[in-house]
């Protein structure tokens, strides 16, 4: 590099740097103004927040800007994605407590108040870039909190016009505008380290590149994993609720969501029952030399080819040649064994299911556990039964954060009206994935908490209460007795 480009790079660099500080200044200021916000003051401002991507025009809009800009997905799920995510953290943020004292145990002596983190850098994906960055800036705020967010270049136009509608909507009920900001344009690897490391949290969904750079930022990181669900299909299974659960999950915005059925293991004795099942819920299966022109298209070198992820099923069907009828909306692909010299065990972002035959359960659990070491490792898997013991051996025995029974995965996974799971739409899969959290990214992730502590009535046990057992097994005999112990006076256990 000759001294003009060093000179043009600094200079490049020094701008990047104003821009952050900017950002970062504006939503420390917007902090400061509303750090004395009342619970009620909050809640209206994650309301309006939530008004913004809920209003049924705004939805409408976004989703079709959101297909054009990235080419990802449709527009009706689309639709039904922004406002079903909206209403459900909505519910769910609206009733937490997030001002002041939050949880107060007297029997413990103990009282807990919440605290905002500070200027949250959000990273966020190109295949929700409308749903996901609103639905952080409802976490972050409900805490005090501001949020930069940083979209993924495809889906900047998206993300700033989400942004620029919540921001006005903030305006409307008195609360700081700055409270949201997005990254400015070109968003770029430089800009985004550059947030993150002005920031105080970094939230990172997305590819897993982003992921590792978030938790390298030197700023406290939450991050997700990938998905890759693999899905059990039992001997006792209601075989057309499965099929239609799971052909409504795959296909809902052509496959876009990390909790779509990557892999189905169907029981070998009723294999032939629930592939009929699915093929009437609308899938196809690939004979011998489709599935080979699909593995070969798909995954070009190995590799995913991005011009055929999250695109309608027609697209597919013609690129990879499929006959079936029109009214087919996803494909099967008969795989005999998973593994990572196998691309089609991994994620695949498209109306593209792999099947797997299994003997008995067992096979199936070992199945599952293969596919997730080659991907998605931590992050879910599900299972349609009748048998509640066999959904409890996938909990026990499986490297996973959530196990879903009976349920159409993609709208289970991050939460749902008849679910327990908190709305939300980056799943945590813990130390499995290299990350911090085993569960959905919830409003507990973006407070600090102080404690406040009481002395209550002591609660020592006797040395021979806990040890005792061990003694024996041991054959030690204390050299004083209980009595002895009791006498002796109490000092507090130096800090």
């Amino acid at each position: 590099m000759d001294r003009s480009d060093e000179t043009a790079a600094e200079g490049s660099s020094q701008a990047v740097r104003t821009d952050i500080e900017a950002c970062i200044d504006a939503a420390r200021n917007a902090m400061e103004e509303f750090s004395t916000a009342t619970q009620a003051d909050v809640d209206r401002a994650v309301v309006a927040i939530a008004w913004s991507l809920y209003s049924p025009s705004n939805a409408k809009a976004l989703a079709k800007l959101a297909v054009d800009d990235t080419g990802l997905g449709n527009v009706a799920d689309k639709v039904v994605k922004n406002q079903r995510k909206t209403l459900g953290t909505l519910r769910d943020l609206l009733r937490t407590k997030t001002v002041g004292v939050i949880e107060h145990q007297p029997e413990k002596g103990l009282t807990k108040y919440a605290k905002p983190v500070g200027v949250v850098a959000a990273i966020t994906p190109s295949t929700n870039p409308a749903a996901t960055p609103i639905n952080k800036a409802m976490m972050a705020v409900k805490a005090r909190n501001a949020i930069v967010i940083a979209p993924s270049p495809s889906g900047w136009n998206t993300t700033a016009q989400a942004v620029t509608l919540a921001r006005n909507e903030l305006a409307r009920v008195g609360a700081p505008p700055n409270l949201l900001q997005v990254l400015p344009t070109p968003v770029d690897r430089r800009r985004t380290e550059t947030l993150m490391a002005a920031a105080d949290l970094v939230v990172a969904t997305g590819s897993q590149n982003n992921v590792g750079r978030a938790y390298r930022s030197g700023t406290p990181a939450i991050g997700v994993g990938a998905g890759n669900v693999p899905v059990i299909i039992d001997s006792t299974a209601d075989l057309r609720d499965a099929a239609t659960k799971i052909t409504t999950s795959k296909t809902f915005d052509n496959a876009t969501s990390c909790s779509s059925e990557n892999a189905l293991i169907i029981l070998d004795d009723i294999y032939d029952d629930a592939i009929a099942a699915l093929h009437r819920a609308g899938g196809y299966t690939a004979n011998p030399d489709e599935a080979q022109r699909i593995r070969t298209r798909l995954f070009p070198d190995g590799v995913l080819d991005r011009r055929l992820v999250a695109k309608d099923y027609p697209v597919l069907r013609e690129a990879f040649g499929l006959a079936g009828a029109d009214t087919d909306r996803f494909v099967m692909v008969e795989e005999s064994d998973p593994g990572s010299d196998k691309p089609m065990t991994s994620e695949k972002l498209s109306l593209v299911l792999s099947i797997y035959r299994a003997t008995d359960l067992d096979h199936a659990l070992d199945l599952a556990r293969r596919i997730l070491a080659v991907q998605g490792i931590g992050h879910s898997v599900g299972i349609h039964t009748a048998e509640p013991a066999r959904a409890d051996r996938l909990a026990a025995e499986l490297p996973v954060v959530r196990v879903l029974v009976n349920q159409a995965h993609t709208f289970g996974n991050g939460g749902s009206f008849d679910n327990a799971l908190p709305f939300t739409l980056s799943m945590g899969c813990g130390t499995w994935a290299g990350n911090s959290i085993s569960e959905n990214l919830n409003i507990n992730h973006f407070m600090n908490i102080t404690h406040l502590v009481n002395t209550i009535e002591p609660n020592q046990p006797t040395a021979e209460e806990l040890f005792g057992a061990h003694w024996a097994t041991i054959g030690y005999r204390p050299e004083r007795t209980e009595a002895d112990a009791e006498s002796t006076p109490t000092r507090p256990a130096p800090s």
